[in-house]
């Protein structure tokens, strides 16, 4: 496996920026310097999930493949794009084994969508899926979490 070193989680300005797992790190939107930073340290991919039009400052896209990385947009436009079909292209742009930062403003909907994932493609309950919500950025969005969850579930008793 990799890791970073734990210096580059204190450089970087985005939100609550963390390094969830070896291949992780999760947190608010990067900067334009945050980028190089995260190039620099061996991070492949940057996975966007904020929504069209929410950000605008300078063009992530352009930046992140200017430094070489791969650039990847799931736009989740707050609770109402925490659902499946958005879960589906969230676990296939994890899927590969590289290294990654996945942001969206403030880490919420990131950790929202690893609990879905850890749920729904990893067999955890829905306590342990939380919890790894919670440990990836998971805040506001938990009672939606706990929706999409217990919806899911319903339509299968049926």
């Amino acid at each position: 496996g990799y890791t970073l070193e734990n210096d580059i989680i204190g450089k970087i300005s985005a939100k609550n920026v963390q390094q969830f797992t070896q291949q992780f790190i999760v947190g608010g939107q990067p900067s334009e310097n945050d980028l190089v930073i995260l190039s620099k340290s061996g991070v492949k991919t940057v996975i966007n999930l904020r929504g069209d039009g929410e950000f605008n400052d300078f063009n992530e896209k352009e930046k992140v493949e200017a430094l070489g990385m791969n650039y990847i947009s799931i736009p989740i436009a707050g609770s109402s794009g925490i659902n499946n079909t958005n879960l589906k292209l969230f676990s296939k742009a994890i899927a590969n084994q590289e290294q990654a930062f996945v942001h969206c403003a403030s880490g919420n909907r990131v950790g929202a969508m690893f609990a879905l994932d850890a749920h729904f493609n990893h067999n955890n309950n829905l306590e342990e899926a939380l919890t790894v919500g919670k440990k990836s950025g998971l805040t506001r969005l938990e009672s939606t979490v706990r929706n999409v969850i217990n919806n899911k579930k319903k339509k299968n008793e049926k």
